[in-house]
């Protein structure tokens, strides 16, 4: 049987750039600057069948290309959010060539705080990820994932997790008070197009966390949820939010052969393995 082929697609990674917010009012060193930094993700889908069959490549647009766009739509985008920039970095693709049907583009960005106040000093911000997604399709609006990654979250008490399942395998035991530690990472799907990102950005990351501070947690999958639904609930532009919770395990550590007792303050904090909690919430 001849092979065919059955699907494709390709495009430039790790497309690095930063931006500088001037209001070019005065010199550089007295006006107040603002740095972007962004990861961009770009994959063409469309008319290029001949390119992996034929050895013909006069539909490619070439990586290099795609790697050029990034940069040229960034200095013409006024770059107000990654999300209304991955829109309009997939629906250039989409309007400027007529073979490419399908874009999806997907960013990382890494915040920088103002350091000192000072006008142009900044500091890298490594507690979150705010990431994006935008998948353009030859007749439909684009669709906006929004989200953010590696947030690294945790409570001191208020958590435990008892009354789970018993068979000969069980060897954790009931505990009533943990610590309860996570690297987040969070997406959701906006229902249209047409969103002030930053705000809702802010809305749902602000009840992310403040939900998972103002409960006890019975487990991480109960919190999870809770905060999902508390997201859906400060962003009514949210359709569906996505959370990945796994456990940052901090164990307490067996200080008995030390002659030291140990009330839930000493720990041995591991990376793996590692437990796994992930749900979609909609409305």
């Amino acid at each position: 049987m001849a092979a065919r082929l059955a699907e494709n697609s390709y495009g430039k990674h790790q497309v690095r750039f930063s931006k500088v917010r001037r209001p070019r009012q005065a010199a550089p060193k007295d006006e107040r600057h603002e740095l972007v930094e962004v990861c961009v993700d770009v994959e063409l889908t469309g008319d290029f069948a001949a390119a992996y069959t034929d050895g013909d490549n006069r539909s490619v647009v070439a990586t290099d290309t795609c790697k050029n766009t990034v940069y040229v739509v960034a200095k013409d985008d006024p770059l107000d959010s990654i999300e209304s920039y991955g829109v309009a970095l997939a629906t250039h693709f989409i309007d400027r060539y007529e073979h490419v049907s399908e874009c999806a583009v997907s960013l990382r960005e890494t915040v920088w705080d103002r350091l000192n106040d000072c006008p142009h000093g900044f500091a890298a911000r490594d507690r979150a990820t705010p990431t994006a997604t935008v998948h353009a399709k030859r007749g439909s609006a684009p669709v906006v994932h929004a989200g953010v990654a590696d947030l690294v979250i945790a409570k001191t008490t208020e958590s435990g997790f008892v009354d789970f399942h018993r068979d000969e395998f069980r060897t954790l035991a009931d505990t009533d008070d943990r610590i309860l530690a996570t690297q987040m990472t969070a997406e959701w799907r906006y229902a249209e197009p047409t969103v002030d990102y930053p705000a809702a950005r802010a809305a749902v990351v602000e009840a992310l966390l403040a939900r998972f501070l103002d409960h006890y947690s019975r487990s991480v999958q109960e919190t999870l949820y809770f905060m999902g639904d508390a997201a859906l609930a400060a962003c009514v532009q949210a359709a569906a939010i996505e959370l990945t919770m796994p456990n940052k395990h901090h164990l307490l550590a067996n200080l008995g052969p030390f002659d030291r007792e140990n009330d839930n303050e000493v720990f041995v904090v591991t990376d793996e393995p590692f437990g796994y909690i992930n749900a979609k919430v909609t409305r």
